[in-house]
């Protein structure tokens, strides 16, 4: 009598059911609302303005759910408070900014936008270092965690005023305007950032997000 061979496993199946498919189903469903409200929102106001895009803005909304792409390429789980963010800040500067011409009716958008993406990339350096920190077992020191998270929103506003240039150059758009225009925007995400570390020292917020030598630091003040 032979032994009859192991099934073999479901592979399809078994994904399906993994935690990090299960995280990226969650933020998916935590983030199709916006999306519905978003090209909703477009269609109508396209209705009585005529500026406003919303084929560009669907486009736009659809990318609401890239926090959810992120869980399954790098299969981590990003907190909600991120996610959240990242949702405020499409709806704000790509969706309101540019589909429905916000950036032509308020003059200082641009800048509030920038300055909010400078808060939400230092809390993608917080949660880089605190993913470091989880990897290697033991807090980072202080100063790495700091330079991290101040660095990431810099460098980030520094490679994004790089592709406006890049793009009307190649392709003749018209991004910028000016090296005023240019260095504010870089200025403005860097405060952002500044503003986040403060708001972490002050409040210790978000919890889930910061690095646990920077939440220490906090508690001894």
């Amino acid at each position: 009598m032979t032994d009859r061979p192991a099934a073999e496993p479901d592979f399809a199946q078994s994904g399906a059911s993994t935690p990090i498919a299960q995280t990226a189903r969650a933020s998916a469903l935590f983030a199709l609302p916006f999306v519905v409200a978003c090209i909703a929102v477009g269609f109508v106001v396209s209705a009585f303005s005529e500026p406003a895009k919303p084929w560009l803005g669907s486009l736009i909304a659809l990318s609401l759910f890239v926090p959810a792409l992120v869980e399954l390429i790098l299969r981590t789980a990003l907190p909600r408070a991120l996610q959240l963010h990242y949702i405020i800040f499409i709806i704000a500067g790509p969706f309101a900014g540019s589909a429905l011409n916000v950036y032509g009716y308020i003059e200082q958008w641009d800048t509030l936008v920038h300055f909010d993406s400078g808060v939400m990339l230092a809390w993608l350096g917080m949660l880089a270092v605190r993913r470091a920190e989880e990897r290697v077992g033991h807090p980072l020191p202080m100063w790495f965690a700091l330079v991290v998270v101040q660095m990431t929103p810099m460098a980030f506003a520094a490679a994004w005023e790089i592709s406006e240039y890049s793009s009307d150059i190649l392709i003749g758009t018209t991004a910028q305007n000016g090296n005023a225009d240019t260095m504010s925007d870089i200025v403005a995400g860097t405060l952002g950032g500044l503003l986040a570390i403060v708001l972490l020292v002050l409040l210790r917020r978000p919890r889930s997000i910061a690095p646990h030598s920077l939440l220490r630091h906090a508690e001894r003040i």
